[in-house]
């Protein structure tokens, strides 16, 4: 893929609010299971996980697999990870706490 076509999957996956939202869960709490954040968040679990791969397609996040289950935590080597990190600190954290342990 060139350059450019990087750029435009980049900003394709940043471009929803879900998904930025999924980023900033992520950003809170770490590595969560696709079934947490499928819970956290109130929807299906094939559209978290279609929102899921399009970070995942841009290197945003990444996932690992442990026994049937996906793990996702944001791609501390994208980058765009310190970008997020800027945007999110001073966001107020307490409302995006999810109370399922970390595995």
């Amino acid at each position: 893929m060139d350059m450019l076509g990087g750029y435009v999957t980049l900003f394709n996956a940043l471009s929803d609010e879900l998904r930025l939202k999924v980023l900033l869960y992520l950003y809170v709490n770490g590595e969560r299971c696709v079934c947490d954040i499928e819970s956290f968040f109130d929807i299906s679990q094939s559209s978290i996980s279609y929102h899921l791969k399009i970070l995942s397609d841009a290197s945003i996040i990444k996932k690992k697999k442990v026994a049937v289950w996906n793990y996702y935590s944001l791609n501390e080597n994208s980058n765009v990870n310190s970008i997020i990190i800027d945007i999110f600190k001073n966001i107020n954290k307490e409302e995006w706490k999810d109370n399922v342990p970390n595995n």
